[in-house]
Order: structure tokens, then sequence, then C-alpha cells
């Protein structure tokens, strides 16, 4: 048997998560149950807590079908839209890191 790779790793990861708060027959997450999903996986990310107006818009954007709850996909969605953002700020770092080392 082999080893997994880092990103069959990280895809496990973001399922087992996902699959660790939607609690329920529905695979889906309620808002309560992504908001606690937001706070305690993702509170370096979203530092800002309470924020309950952004957290509704963040809830209606990402609820695709209009069901109230967020699935998968559009869980899937979510964390990429996260990975891009964090992205455009590691790639800042770098050419600032990389910038100061050529002075």
């Amino acid at each position: 048997m082999s080893t997994p790779t880092k990103t069959e790793v990280a895809m496990q990861n973001l399922m087992d998560v996902f699959y660790q708060y939607a609690k329920g027959d529905k695979y889906t997450l309620t808002k309560s149950q992504m908001k606690c999903l937001v706070e305690t996986e993702l509170n370096q990310i979203t530092k800002k807590k309470g924020n309950v107006e952004a957290f509704d818009k963040m809830m209606k954007d990402l609820d695709f079908d209009g069901d109230g709850e967020v699935n998968f996909e559009e869980f899937v969605s979510f964390i990429a839209g996260l990975m891009f953002s964090c992205n455009e700020i590691y790639v800042k770092r770098r050419e600032q890191q990389a910038s100061q080392v050529k002075k």
C-alpha cells in the first residue's frame, strides 16, 4: 500500500472536516454548523468574530441552490475562494521577500 500524496491527504482532510460538522443524514451544513466550522477551523483567516451581517451574506452567496444550507459542492467553492485569497497574499509575501534578498 502506497503512502498518500500531500494532495490526497489535503483532500481527505477537507472531506473529514466537512462531514465532522455536517451532522444528520442530509450531509449539508446548516447556518449554525457552518458558523461553528468557520469559527473553529478557520479562526486564523477569519479573525473578525461577531460580524453577523458578513456571515449572513457569505451564507447567501454560498447557497447556490437556495435551500438555506451548504452542501459539499458549495463548501468546496467556499474553500477554493479562500485559497485564491490566501494565495494572493502568499505570492505578495514571496515577492517582497525576494526583493529584500536582492537588496
